[in-house]
């Protein structure tokens, strides 16, 4: 393949990622429901074409529900009417790439931190990329096939199920050395040519290989080292989110005026109690007191208004609460607070004056869609997408009963040198906690990075 071919290969594989394929019965609606969403994001810029684009999408969606003679009609023409309205949010500036595909050397910024390994599972095989920011990206092919891929991770399903009555750690080991066998190792064999040990690497999984702990990957073998003890991995949905998650040049590690919520609901309707929250939460309070203005609310105050509203005044946001993942249509799964569901459609329209770090202490919140494992929405990759930096996400159940260790820890952690907050320690802090942290091993490998 030339690298031409794979620069190529990049840009158009993850657009096509972002949609559903053709016939997928929530293909149309999902799509509007994202670019309902990214209406939020120009309506500053132009409430008018907002409108328009609004309304078009609208009669569209309206015109697919309709069956009849003319349908097709119907559609086409209203497809031309939104092409005209698009085309004129591209002469705004700022959206001149809206719905379009970015240049791939656009795209290669994303490794300005450190490459980014883009995996990917075929009934043609499996592969990765690894994007660097000064030279073309590199083609691994790895040898694992996609059924295998599909098999590890319905072991790892059963696995984290099991764990919640049963000690596991042998049989996680198991899985984690293959996936390091298979597709880890020959990544790392290559990035120890070009990149600097414990340094940073990022992870942008496709297909399959979004439901694997690619970080935990490793031997687990006497004398040799696990990726946790190589280098410091994060994650991202894509190149262009990574991208936006540096793209502003404020000052990150600026205290003065930070402000810090807390959001706990342990009694959430229909859900089992969490008995930590109450202690997570004012544990984060006394470790962040005198280096941000903590405000802390739980029970009642945690309605959906509420929240919304301490999501755009604070830049640094602490959830501790169910998380209600929806694998049918991933723009339902939620947060559960105490007057509903806070969903991810309602995050993204969330209007955010400063976001930066966001730790989503709750289950499951970087499960995505079940049908079409490609579709990168869920709860983590919503927060970044609705502005936050930097996030820390979960990939299956936490138990409660942990999670105050292990946040007592990270924002110990959390602090530069100079002994003041700094979101963008946060791959490395929670890769340090795991270290130090005494809990349960499918504990200490389920929470990820996700941004900057």
């Amino acid at each position: 393949m030339a690298v031409g071919d794979l620069n190529e290969a990049i840009v158009l594989n993850r657009d096509a990622l972002a949609l559903r394929p053709l016939g997928h019965p929530y293909r149309t609606t999902s799509l509007i429901s994202l670019a309902n969403c990214l209406l939020v994001r120009f309506t500053r810029w132009s409430k008018k074409l907002a409108d328009e684009f609004a309304q078009q999408t609208l009669l569209i969606r309206t015109a697919l529900d309709s069956p009849g003679p003319d349908q097709h009609d119907r559609v086409y023409r209203l497809n031309i009417e939104l092409q005209a309205v698009v085309t004129r949010i591209r002469e705004l500036h700022g959206l001149s790439h809206f719905l379009l595909p970015s240049p791939f050397s656009d795209l290669q910024q994303a490794a300005h931190g450190g490459p980014v390994i883009i995996v990917n599972a075929s009934e043609y095989g499996c592969d990765a990329l690894v994007v660097l920011v000064d030279r073309n990206p590199v083609h691994i092919p790895l040898s694992i096939t996609k059924d295998g891929i599909r098999e590890l991770s319905s072991k790892l399903g059963r696995l984290t199920v099991r764990a919640k009555s049963i000690d596991v750690t042998r049989d996680l080991a198991v899985i984690l050395r293959e996936l390091w066998d298979e597709v880890v190792s020959p990544v790392v064999d290559f990035l120890q040519t070009v990149h600097p040990f414990q340094s940073r690497i990022w992870w942008c999984p496709t297909a399959e290989f979004s439901l694997l702990p690619l970080h935990a990957a490793g031997p687990f073998r006497k004398r040799q080292r696990n990726l946790a003890n190589i280098y410091i991995s994060s994650y991202t949905p894509m190149l262009t989110a990574l991208i936006r998650a540096r793209r502003r040049d404020l000052p990150h590690s600026a205290s003065e005026g930070k402000h810090f919520v807390g959001i706990g609901q342990a009694t959430a309707k229909g859900e089992k109690k969490l008995v930590s929250v109450s202690a997570e939460l004012a544990d984060i309070g006394q470790r962040v007191d005198g280096l941000a203005t903590f405000t802390h609310i739980e029970g009642e105050e945690s309605c959906i208004a509420r929240v919304t509203d301490e999501f755009r005044k604070n830049e640094w946001v602490h959830l501790a609460c169910h998380g209600i993942p929806n694998r049918k249509q991933p723009f339902e799964s939620a947060f559960a607070l105490h007057d509903g569901r806070f969903t991810i459609e309602q995050i993204i329209r969330c209007e955010l004056e400063n976001p930066q770090f966001a730790y989503l202490s709750a289950c499951h919140t970087t499960v995505g869609d079940e049908d079409s494992p490609d579709e990168v929405m869920h709860l983590a990759s919503a927060m970044q997408f609705a502005g936050f930096r930097s996030v820390i996400g979960t990939m299956w159940a936490v138990d409660d009963g942990e999670t105050n260790k292990i946040t007592s820890v990270f924002y110990d952690n959390m602090k530069e040198e100079f002994g003041r907050l700094d979101y963008a320690r946060a791959a490395l802090a929670l890769n340090r906690t795991m270290k130090l942290v005494d809990i349960p091993f499918d504990q200490r490998i389920l929470y990820i990075h996700l941004g900057a």
